[in-house]
């Protein structure tokens, strides 16, 4: 199973974090053709060495996003997606003790295990197959937030990370191409036990999405 891990952390890791803006003085804000898992409540950060953290007060996806301050044109990075892996009370466990603060180690992205993964001898191209639960999740508001608003401000966003993890494995030649996943909506994400009471499956309240997907790496030396 470490071999999965690895490999998914990795694909984590080179997620393309950046957005581009062009900052209109007319209206006040930063016009974005893609603004990826950008939400309100969330900061854009510009490069190094600077590294200044913009507020995002409002945001139109894909079209504009307002921050505290007046900004100059180029690339701005969102924020370093949390990778973790394990089962829900592991994962729970160290989760927790990472931060008490939310920003630290979100946005999530949890692979739960247990997996099946399936290896191959060395008569076959491929080196491991595996069914794949990933779960992208972000900080959400049960007091002020309408599910409309959870969708909105959240599963969205996250809805885009997980497309941004799809593209990074399609940009890994080492790694079938994948034909069709299924991906799964939280507006807010737990469970409900029968008296109809609900209960974070993680200490925190989060929306988002599970992405459900099969995932096959070829060995190095069979790049397909």
């Amino acid at each position: 199973m470490k071999d999965v891990v690895n490999e998914i952390e990795i694909l984590v890791s080179k997620i393309d974090r950046k957005i581009f803006g062009t900052w209109d003085s007319l209206n006040n804000h930063l016009n974005v053709c893609k603004s990826k898992w950008a939400r309100v409540g969330r900061t854009i950060t510009s490069l190094p060495p600077a590294n200044v953290n913009y507020n995002i007060i409002e945001l139109n996806r894909d079209e504009n996003l307002n921050v505290n301050l007046q900004i100059p044109s180029g690339n701005y990075l969102l924020p370093n997606p949390f990778f973790i892996s394990g089962t829900q009370i592991a994962t729970n466990n160290e989760w927790t003790k990472v931060s008490k603060n939310l920003l630290t180690k979100t946005p999530l992205i949890w692979l739960l295990e247990t997996l099946r993964m399936e290896k191959f001898g060395k008569g076959d191209s491929r080196d491991f197959e595996s069914e794949v639960r990933l779960f992208f999740l972000d900080e959400t508001n049960p007091k002020q937030y309408y599910t409309k608003d959870h969708h909105e401000n959240v599963v969205l966003a996250m809805e885009e990370l997980a497309l941004a993890f799809l593209e990074q494995v399609a940009i890994d030649r080492t790694f079938k191409t994948i034909e069709n996943y299924e991906l799964h909506t939280f507006s807010r994400f737990g469970t409900e036990n029968s008296e109809g009471m609900f209960k974070n499956i993680l200490d925190a309240n989060l929306s988002g999405v599970e992405l459900r997907v099969n995932l096959c790496k070829y060995k190095m030396d069979c790049v397909c």
